[in-house]
């Protein structure tokens, strides 16, 4: 699947309110899986000072993130296909491996 960012000027939204729509769009999930297309939330990052939300989807197409952002009624003036970038695991290294070796 492909990442998705929702970009959203949300003026006075608060933390909660952020958890709230990202419930929503758990829940939106579902509805969106159940027509066949794979979507789903993956989370958000707020960002108080300016007031925006930035939401990121994993789905099958902009337009399923779309209707995933839609369906939980999370304002967004546009969405963008992101890369998104984490810690780099050695290869063959399981996300939950730990970065030492262990003696028994």
């Amino acid at each position: 699947m492909t990442s998705f960012m929702a970009e959203c000027f949300w003026p006075g939204v608060t933390a909660q309110q952020l958890a709230e729509a990202g419930a929503r769009a758990r829940r939106a999930t579902g509805a969106v899986t159940a027509g066949g297309v794979s979507a789903r939330y993956v989370g958000s990052i707020l960002v108080p000072a300016d007031e925006i939300a930035l939401c990121l989807f994993e789905a099958a197409s902009i337009e399923a993130a779309s209707d995933l952002n839609r369906r939980a009624a999370i304002p967004f003036e546009r969405i963008l296909e992101v890369v998104r970038l984490g810690p780099r695991r050695p290869p063959g290294r399981s996300p939950g491996a730990l970065d030492h070796p262990t003696t028994h």
